[in-house]
């Protein structure tokens, strides 16, 4: 599995940030539009992501998720299929913010690249045969290319992120824009590299790679 995407952003929590306080769901419902109860003011905005866990169902923890229509008492996850979200009960959501002081850092790209890595072949022999399976899936890939202003707070992030030994776990949204979707979760900012020519901003690519499978929006 790949997917490249030109002009498409990458957003990562603050190198050092601590991780936020998780929100307890009070409700859920699963009529019509997947939709949890919280408190929720200020502390959420539409087209933020929310990474949920406890709430018993499969489908849905584990996984990040785009919000929308969000009040002060709920918000809505439009992408969760409510014929495969069960019935959960409780559990808890941490939000990552694209917006306010606590939110996470952008950059621009020209060139984003995701690709998925094949499972390890595991070696099953024995004295009464021999036989080879597939590993767990492993999480993927991705390098990206583009160019920056010096000073721009998201692209300073990206080198904290890089050159930090060891290397922090921060978390990760691709953005494909509304037509290419999204791949969202915990990673690692591995190798950069930069260049500079005259009348140009600076030009820089590096890779990464995800610690945990992420949320693909188009396979939710």
């Amino acid at each position: 599995m790949s997917k490249i995407k030109s002009d498409a952003h990458i957003y990562i929590s603050e190198v050092g940030a601590v991780v936020p306080t998780p929100i307890l769901v009070t409700a859920w419902e699963t009529t019509g539009v997947v939709k949890a109860t919280a408190s929720l003011a200020g502390l959420v905005t539409d087209g933020d992501a929310v990474y949920v866990s406890g709430s018993g169902s499969a489908y849905l923890d584990g996984k990040t998720w785009r919000v929308d229509n969000v009040t002060p008492t709920d918000l809505e996850l439009p992408d969760a299929d409510t014929t495969k979200a069960g019935t959960p009960v409780g559990g808890q959501l941490t939000a990552y913010s694209k917006s306010g002081a606590d939110a996470l850092l952008s950059a621009c790209f020209v060139n984003v690249a995701v690709a998925g890595q094949a499972p390890d072949s595991i070696n099953m022999d024995d004295m009464c045969g021999t036989s080879t399976v597939l590993g767990d899936t492993k999480p993927p890939t991705f390098t990206f290319s583009g160019f920056s202003d010096k000073d721009n707070a998201g692209y300073l992030n990206l080198w904290a992120a890089s050159l930090a030994n060891p290397k922090p776990t921060v978390f990760i949204v691709i953005d494909f824009t509304a037509a290419g979707g999204y791949i969202a979760g915990h990673g690692q900012i591995g190798e950069m590299s930069v260049s500079a020519a005259n009348n140009q901003g600076l030009q820089f690519s590096g890779a990464g790679v995800f610690t945990e499978l992420p949320t693909y929006s188009w396979g939710l």
